[in-house]
């Protein structure tokens, strides 16, 4: 049976872990301006494409296989978020 083992050194010499906690940390940080300035109604879906990318981001570079429920849900969000915008313009 493994045990786990902390490493600290592994951690901090992870470059693509830095560089993933970077990433969100300038996420965090450009979502509290835009919430700070922007209407929280027309916001919030645009979040939601980030399980759009994050989805076909795994099909490309990770060589994930498409599921039609993936698929389906993806289809689901892009209208709704399409959906959303439009109303905004009337």
């Amino acid at each position: 049976m493994a045990h786990f083992r902390l490493d600290l050194v592994a951690v901090v010499t992870n470059l693509p872990l830095i560089a993933g906690y970077a990433l969100y940390g300038v996420n965090t940080l450009l979502l509290v301006l835009a919430l700070r300035n922007g209407e929280l109604s027309t916001l919030y879906p645009i979040i939601a494409l980030t399980y759009v990318w994050v989805t076909l981001l795994s099909y490309t570079l990770l060589g994930e296989h498409p599921n039609l429920f993936k698929d389906f849900g993806i289809a689901s969000i892009v209208i709704g978020v399409a959906i959303l915008g439009r109303g905004e313009r009337t």
